[in-house]
């Protein structure tokens, strides 16, 4: 076990180790000997974790007594949006997670899987064998964590329904028919592939976000219902098949709040109709998520709005890996510590730490340790968790310092998640400003610079070079976007020229190497499949920082007497929530 620690925070460390039976978790150590308690196996290498820990910052005596005040909790990591992790990958993360003293890990997979008799489900999307599964589950159940499937029942199944195979059972291009039965059959495959590999008796069967329910062919089929009643029906024939199984099933619990209206959802003060309440099955635990909102009094009203139903309720919150490149620590702990508390005051059992990749895995999961540390202390310290807590493990477990911690989060300028702002530099395009968020020159290139000052002066970080060029880029990204076209109704040729001569030149070089960074730490941890998707984007930026230069050069030597892309006025305010595409081009 220490061997394993050593690996996993890079510091090895030695003394003399005695080992207890503890209700939870025990650490004293003075200088040489140490114990270590702990109830479960996930708790014995948390505790070698934290003996670790405390050794590498040079405490010779200490003791350490922790609880878990939740039931469950740990991450759940989003396989759907292009990043398929190898499954050695999937191993070595499980490792990390158990360091932390998490006993849980979700992989949510809408198609990546494989079932018998649907060869298109999951094709050339880097789906995971029988085989594969069943060799990682085998090894989180030897380290300790359950290992649950998330899979998807109703909606976001577009990326199967395009193939044309499900055509028959389609509502339409993301949701499947309700009260078809070549549906169930399909449902029915899927939960029998899953049972076939996970030895958990829980299951995730989603039933999120079904866009367009009873709008689509079931309209046609059977005229128009009321899509509570459509969904409830179909999610009992669900849950009996899941039933059948011998599974305990949860869903997302938001399809529940949009019967009155769509935005609901995120209403405190939203009155919950005695029908939507009733009719609720209670053979299924519902999943309040929220990633969104930075107060206690949000989540307190939430829970309480959830415990009007009979189901018991889990809280699934996010470590924002989905904003770009870069971990949102600071949001993370932001939402997050409110959160958890009130879960912790409302007596939830399970937690959920999502960690999705909306617009594509940019953020590699292995790089969002540190927030997902919000996570794993309050899960040990409950309410008396403390931010230098926090920082403490995810110091040691991601190897960065306190210091780049911050910096690298700083990607996002300090903004919400969703807002994509360090995104949109990075891929906005050089003629044409989609931000669309009012951002000001001054505040990025202040934030920006900072930050690789502090990235530089750490070389012996892991991915110094990687984080240090993302920040120079956005940097440079953010003059050009922001001040070309003020400069440009200025009549700043020298700007101009300096631009298409200097600075793009430059940038693209730091594009191509950023990639190549990019390329080796995708290919260490993830499949293949799904890379295209960046290699287009990252082409896409080269040949367009191309024609800008030439653009540019053209109207500085009089060859063109006006920039197209530059006399269009810019609008600000724009719809917050971006991805990548969305800050390349204007069709989207």
């Amino acid at each position: 076990m220490k061997t394993k620690i050593a690996k996993i925070t890079n510091y090895d460390f030695d003394c003399n180790i005695k080992e207890k039976q503890y209700d939870g978790v025990y650490v004293s150590c003075d200088g040489k000997n140490a114990v270590i308690g702990y109830g479960s196996k996930v708790q014995r290498i948390r505790a070698y974790f934290l003996l670790s820990m405390n050794m590498k910052k040079g405490n010779t005596s200490f003791e350490i007594s922790e609880k878990p005040v939740f039931e469950t909790c740990g991450p759940m990591i989003d396989m759907s949006r292009g990043g398929v992790m190898k499954p050695g990958a999937v191993k070595d993360y499980i490792d990390r997670v158990a360091a932390l003293g998490l006993n849980m890990l979700m992989l949510y997979t809408e198609d990546i899987y494989e079932i018998e008799g649907y060869p298109k489900f999951g094709y050339l999307r880097g789906r995971y064998t029988q085989k594969e599964l069943k060799e990682i589950d085998d090894y989180a159940f030897e380290t300790g964590v359950e290992l649950i499937p998330c899979i998807q029942t109703l909606g976001h199944l577009s990326n199967y329904i395009k193939w044309g195979e499900a055509a028959s059972f389609a509502e339409n291009s993301s949701v499947l028919l309700p009260g078809c039965d070549k549906t169930y059959d399909f449902i029915e495959s899927e939960i029998k592939a899953v049972r076939s590999c996970f030895r958990s008796n829980r299951i995730h069967l989603g039933m999120d976000e079904a866009i367009g329910l009873g709008l689509g062919k079931y309209l046609k089929v059977n005229g128009l219902e009321r899509p509570l009643d459509i969904f409830n029906n179909h999610l009992k024939k669900v849950l009996s098949i899941a039933e059948k199984y011998g599974y305990e099933p949860m869903i997302w619990g938001d399809m529940y709040f949009g019967s009155e209206n769509a935005d609901d959802y995120y209403e405190t003060d939203a009155v919950i109709p005695d029908y939507v309440l009733e009719s609720a099955p209670e053979n299924t635990e519902m999943v309040f998520w929220d990633y969104y909102h930075d107060f206690y009094e949000y989540y307190d009203k939430k829970f309480i709005q959830f415990e009007r139903f009979s189901n018991k309720t889990v809280f699934a919150g996010g470590v924002w890996t989905w904003d770009g490149f870069a971990t949102n620590f600071d949001y993370t702990l932001r939402t997050m510590e409110p959160a958890l508390k009130a879960s912790i005051d409302h007596g939830i059992k399970t937690v959920i730490a999502t960690m999705w990749a909306n617009g594509g895995c940019e953020t590699d999961f292995f790089k969002a340790f540190d927030a997902l540390c919000v996570f794993s202390e309050y899960y040990y310290k409950g309410k008396s968790c403390t931010i230098d807590d926090i920082y403490s493990s995810a110091e040691h477990i991601s190897g960065a310092s306190r210091e780049v911690i911050d910096a690298v989060s700083s990607f996002h300028l300090g903004r919400m998640g969703a807002d994509g702002v360090g995104r949109g530099l990075f891929y906005c395009d050089p003629l044409i400003n989609l931000l669309g968020n009012g951002l000001s020159y001054e505040e990025t290139t202040s934030i920006y610079r900072k930050s690789i000052e502090t990235i530089n002066n750490n070389p012996s970080y892991k991915f110094c070079r990687y984080y240090s060029l993302l920040f120079e880029i956005a940097d440079i990204k953010s003059d050009m976007v922001l001040n070309l076209q003020n400069k440009y109704k200025q009549g700043d040729k020298e700007y101009i020229k300096n631009l298409a001569d200097n600075v793009i030149p430059k940038l693209r070089a730091m594009y191509k190497e950023f990639y190549k960074l990019f390329c080796e730490n995708w290919h260490s941890h993830y499949k293949a499949m799904g890379f295209e998707m960046y290699a287009s984007r990252f082409g896409g930026i080269d040949f367009r920082l191309e024609y800008a230069a030439q653009k540019l050069s053209d109207y500085v030597s009089g060859k063109i007497s006006f920039v197209e892309e530059l006399e269009e006025e810019i609008l600000h305010n724009l719809r917050s929530w971006k991805f990548s595409s969305h800050f390349m081009n204007t069709c989207i």
